[in-house]
């Protein structure tokens, strides 16, 4: 019997007993042979057929598992597996968890690399798709390149107490780190002579209640009808994840200054009130018509912005609010200060909004980097929205002011910007309103993403169909009901992908702030080895996790895009019915 014959022979068993066993649909297997033709190329061997192309598959699975388990044990001929792997790095300095986790990190890209050289040579897919075959083949040995070398930094050589001892001053700054370490109650004010703060962590987790609320309650509105418990489940299970996470992170008591239980019922919070909103949400949105859900979305977005106005506020309040507190019962915190310190008064939360706030020159870290984001999205989809239809007005008066300040601002790059805000915006501000540096900054923040929101706009706002528009006219709307309340909205939906791009590049964009001197997240975790000698020289560690941080907050925008854009039926050609 030739070797053909075996072989479709042995397929033909290996079938039927898979039939018997764990019984399959001929479309999983299909789609498993799809997959792996897509990556390798289609087979080019004559010994490969339909009947056992399955059995050639598992034989290159197979091989590919013992290469990478076993690899270089056989005389190193072979890139080390699993077993090599785990021993150097534990001779390398990795702990046994590291070194376990960094063996199976290797072991799998290595598996991976080795069936799709096998099952190219066992298929000869280079017998017939040659491009196909050596793309996949090449890319999947640099792909182990990549991961061994990207974990082994990370679980080998890599000293993360740089991070992990800072992890407060990453997220709010050095000012503001000093009002909750340096206060009454924190573990570091050992001594009454080492207190001279008013701890001022409360404005914090006053932001974080409302954040909370409007991300869960945005996330109840997609509520399908009839409710399903899945789609309970693809929020509160992440949502839970996270909060678990964070509250990990405020809780291990290695390298910590403050007193954790703090944070954690603070976070225990939040996470009730992001359930409390949800579930609201999610209910009436499930018992609700389509209008009354899509109001219900219009007042969280209208939520949403109050919120970040509400943030500035809180953090720095003005004199009307701090003077409503004191009238209310309050006495300002700063006027008890040295009782305070001396541990005779315990100020209210009322007392502390009575008196002072954190300055925006205080303010640092993550925190800064969120709130000149949120800016340059909320002010400047406002800006933007003013802009395009400024731009298309046929008045003089509104389209040449419009048109001078898209094209003025577009020409010059961010940074040029910056500045001009650092040192030439004071002088046009201080008749009216003398702004600190980060406040303008989210002025300048604001401007600038909406001169590009504008012209991304004015593409959306010329692409609606005039009928549209002389529909609303015939039903009686004014000009300025039709473009906010047919024209606008088609043209959100029209450019809805490219207004996200907009807001990730501001998002990434916030990492130019360090280089006029506000402290960032990304100015202090390039700065993070001179806080302490023992973490000279580890400056790759603190880049590492600003890109891993940067990174995250982008793609969780344009995952939240695209589940925007297939709510409007984007995803799809002809899903405009959906809107």
């Amino acid at each position: 019997m030739s070797l053909p014959e075996i072989l479709s022979l042995g397929g033909e068993v290996l079938d039927e007993a898979i039939r018997e066993t764990v019984p399959q649909s001929k479309s999983n297997t299909s789609s498993l042979i799809e997959f792996e033709e897509s990556i390798v190329g289609k087979p080019g061997a004559p010994w490969v057929t339909p009947s056992n192309t399955i059995l050639l598959s598992l034989v290159s699975l197979s091989l590919a598992f013992a290469c990478g388990i076993f690899g270089g044990m056989w005389d190193g001929f072979l890139p080390n597996g699993f077993f090599e792997m785990v021993a150097k790095a534990e001779s390398g300095g990795a702990s046994s968890q590291n070194a376990l986790i960094y063996g199976a990190i290797s072991a799998a890209a290595l598996v991976f690399a080795w069936w799709v050289t096998m099952t190219s040579l066992v298929k000869w897919t280079l017998g017939k798709t040659r491009t196909t075959a050596i793309l996949g083949i090449a890319t999947a040995w640099i792909i182990v390149v990549v991961v061994r070398g990207l974990s082994h930094f990370v679980l080998v050589e890599a000293d993360w107490d740089v991070v992990w001892a800072n992890r407060v001053l990453l997220v709010v700054g050095q000012q503001m780190t000093e009002q909750m370490t340096q206060a009454p109650g924190s573990e570091s004010c050992i001594a009454i002579s080492n207190c001279y703060g008013i701890n001022q962590n409360w404005r914090l987790w006053w932001i974080l209640y409302p954040t909370f609320a409007v991300i869960a309650s945005a996330y109840g509105t997609t509520a399908d009808k009839p409710a399903r418990f899945s789609t309970l489940l693809k929020f509160l299970v992440p949502f839970t994840l996270i909060g678990v996470a964070l509250m990990g992170v405020a809780w291990v008591p290695s390298e910590i200054n403050y007193h954790s239980e703090v944070p954690l019922l603070n976070l225990a919070k939040a996470m009730l009130i992001g359930y409390v909103a949800y579930g609201v949400s999610f209910y009436y949105c499930s018992i609700s018509e389509e209008y009354k859900a899509n109001r219900l979305r219009s007042y969280i977005s209208i939520a949403a912005v109050i919120t970040f106005f509400y943030a500035i506020m809180i953090m720095d309040p003005p004199e009307f609010v701090k003077s409503f507190a004191e009238m209310i019962g309050g006495t300002p915190a700063q006027e008890m200060s040295e009782a305070i310190i001396a541990g005779d008064v315990v100020p209210s939360t009322l007392d502390k909004l009575a008196g002072d706030g954190i300055e925006a020159s205080q303010w640092g870290g993550l925190f800064v980097n969120l709130i000149v984001a949120t800016a340059g999205c909320v002010l400047g989809f406002g800006i933007g929205v003013v802009l395009a239809f400024g731009r298309q007005s046929n008045q003089p008066f509104f389209s040449i002011p419009s048109i001078l300040l898209i094209e003025l601002v577009r020409s010059g790059p961010l940074i040029c910007w910056l500045w001009f805000a650092v040192f030439l915006m004071p002088d046009m501000m201080d008749p009216f309103y003398d702004a600190e540096d980060i406040i303008r900054m989210l002025l300048m923040f604001g401007i600038f993403g909406g001169c590009y929101i504008a012209e991304v706009l004015r593409g959306g706002l010329q692409a609606v169909d005039s009928g549209q528009k002389e529909a609303a006219l015939a039903l009686g709307l004014s000009p300025f009901q039709t473009k906010l309340q047919v024209e606008l909205p088609n043209a959100v939906r029209t450019t809805l992908p490219s207004i996200v791009s907009v807001f990730i590049g501001l998002w990434k964009d916030t990492t130019l702030l360090f280089i006029i001197n506000i402290l960032d997240f990304f100015k202090l975790a390039k700065d993070l080895p001179a806080t302490d000698l023992r973490f000279l020289g580890n400056f790759l560690e603190p880049l590492y996790v600003t890109a891993l941080v940067f990174w995250v907050f982008a793609f969780y925008l344009s995952r939240v895009s695209m589940k925007i854009e297939k709510g409007l039926g984007l995803v799809k050609e002809g899903g405009g019915d959906l809107a």
